[in-house]
């Protein structure tokens, strides 16, 4: 494992366009730590201090909707930035939560740190800029699908989201739980394993415990789109 933000080999496409002073100021700003599965990395409502950037691992984010029920609104990879809403001087407490779904690295980056850096380096901020306008797209998509479609065409926008956005592969392994994908489409955990029953029945989708492979991508499409 590399030591410095200079010599790191898992730099985000937003940091190396930093130049080497720029990065050791990163430095000194950024802490890392290792974080075990199913573990809390920040907290909704909890006191904002940091950037989150995610070297290793898978992160869901979740938000806590009426009646204390947990909503996960979407899955992180290694390469993403996690509360960048924070960088908001007026925001005080932070406004989802973060739990990792794997073994997971992250750099603590000092807010006021990254907020110079995107002062001082336009490059630099609108990468991150992108990063953010990917992120909330791919939020409104899904957001409106859960609204619109029947649980099918929901169940079948997961495995899509999971398949295109979140692995990048195909077959990949499905690091959520059927109850965490509940959360996600906004249903239950007994009608989620029913739906991917049927896609198997359907020879859609394969389950081979948590490898699942996409079989039938055009007719999962059919479904998706037709909701």
């Amino acid at each position: 494992m590399t030591n410095t933000c200079v010599d790191c080999t898992l730099k985000s496409n937003a940091v190396s366009v930093l130049d080497n002073n720029e990065l050791c100021a990163l430095e000194e700003g950024c802490s890392r730590t290792i974080y075990d599965k199913g573990e809390l990395i920040f907290k909704e409502g909890g006191p904002v201090q940091h950037i989150i950037y995610l070297r290793e691992g898978f992160v869901k984010l979740i938000k806590r909707g009426a009646g204390g029920k947990d909503f996960i609104f979407g899955i992180s990879k290694k390469g993403a930035y996690l509360g960048l809403q924070n960088l908001n001087k007026d925001t005080k407490t932070n406004y989802y939560s973060a739990v990792t779904l794997t073994k997971s690295e992250v750099c603590f980056i000092d807010r006021q740190c990254f907020t110079e850096l995107l002062k001082k380096n336009g490059e630099f901020g609108l990468k991150v800029l992108s990063t953010v306008f990917t992120d909330e797209m791919n939020y409104f998509d899904r957001l409106v699908n859960n609204v619109q479609q029947q649980l099918p065409g929901r169940v079948a926008n997961a495995i899509s989201y999971f398949a295109r956005e979140v692995y990048g592969e195909n077959p990949f392994v499905l690091n959520l739980t059927q109850t965490e994908i509940a959360s996600l489409v906004g249903t239950s955990r007994e009608s989620v394993s029913r739906i991917l029953k049927e896609f198997q029945d359907m020879g859609i989708i394969s389950l081979d415990k948590n490898v699942l492979t996409i079989l039938n991508e055009k007719r999962l499409e059919e479904i998706k789109n037709k909701g």
